[in-house]
């Protein structure tokens, strides 16, 4: 459902939509409902987050169409979009802890990034294969 909500907003073409992308579809379990998550951080920045929210809702129904003619279930959700505010939270906690590290109000064993142990998981990679010892770095006693 996620590609096909993607690809139709594609093809609609609306310029308020141009930077948005489409990160997720959670369905409940009567598939009655679907929310499609949508991140839009260009529009976030510029202020535009409402203008992207309207064009969406204007355009729920003609996607709805394409999702009830695509999708093959006995029953087809009725889509409500929703923006996805995980990875502007996540953008957020690292701008701070940035600031912070950047006025040294950080611990230095606290890691950035890079620094960090998922760092070293590769995309798509399972994280048992990437640390093997299944040390996840915590100590309990």
């Amino acid at each position: 459902m996620r590609e096909i909500v993607a690809s139709e907003l594609e093809r609609i073409g609306d310029e308020r939509l141009e930077m948005v992308t489409i990160t997720a579809v959670k369905v409940d379990g009567s598939l009655e409902h679907a929310d499609v998550f949508y991140s839009a951080m260009s529009a976030e920045e510029e202020g535009r987050s409402e203008e992207v929210a309207e064009a969406l809702d204007e355009l729920r129904w003609p996607i709805q169409k394409i999702v009830n003619r695509e999708v093959r279930t006995r029953k087809t959700p009725q889509i409500q979009f929703r923006p996805d505010l995980v990875l502007s939270s996540a953008l957020r906690i690292d701008e701070i802890l940035r600031g912070m590290s950047d006025r040294g109000e950080l611990d230095d064993r606290v890691p950035l990034d890079s620094e960090s142990p998922e760092a070293s998981t590769k995309p798509g990679e399972p994280e048992d294969q990437a640390n093997p010892s299944g040390d996840d770095g915590t100590h309990s006693e």
